[in-house]
């Protein structure tokens, strides 16, 4: 199925994304907007690694993940001290232990990031990224299809951009229809 790997969360002015587990990231995404009370992405911060080794084990348990499953949950925002836009990471593989990341310009999963405007060349970089994947055995790939949206997070707000859908989207989406309609039968 296709599924948002990220979203914004206004009055934190943060975006909160996810790799590895499905919905995970979402679930966390839930429970920051909607059970805390949070300032801000530094105070997030604060609260995220124990919060999240409380969820991991539960959705383990509710999901029947097997204990080498692995996923990691990224939070962009706007620092409520310094307007600085700051970024974290929280693997599963660390025990969700915070990891403040440099700021700049990455991508997961791996692939070459080409000079100029990123969100033109967003296509050409998840094609490249779909190509590197289908060279993985299936266990070890990440899927990308369905459409492409980019964040774009200022201190003033965040933009979410539809780039368009990959080329394959409408053959994606009626394997998902007829899987749904075959598991479901």
């Amino acid at each position: 199925m296709f599924t948002s790997k990220a979203s914004y969360i206004p009055h934190l002015k943060t975006i909160i994304a996810g790799t590895g587990a499905g919905g995970f990231a979402n679930k966390w995404l839930y429970d920051a907007t909607n059970r805390m009370v949070i300032k801000g992405i530094r105070n997030l911060d604060y609260h995220t690694p124990e919060a999240l080794r409380k969820l991991w084990q539960e959705y383990k348990v509710e999901f029947s993940l097997p204990e080498d499953f692995t996923t990691t949950v990224y939070q962009f925002g706007v620092c409520e001290k310094s307007g600085e836009i700051v970024s974290f990471a929280y693997r599963s593989t660390n025990n969700f232990e915070s990891e403040q990341l440099q700021y700049g310009t990455a991508a997961k999963p791996e692939c070459s990031i080409p000079e100029g405007n990123l969100i033109e060349h967003l296509p050409q970089i998840m094609q490249e990224q779909r190509i590197i994947q289908s060279n993985k055995p299936k266990s070890e790939r990440v899927y990308i299809g369905g459409e492409i949206f980019a964040y774009y997070l200022t201190s003033e707000g965040c933009n979410c951009i539809n780039v368009g859908p990959f080329d394959d989207f409408e053959e994606q989406e009626q394997q998902i229809s007829d899987n749904f309609i075959t598991n479901n039968a």
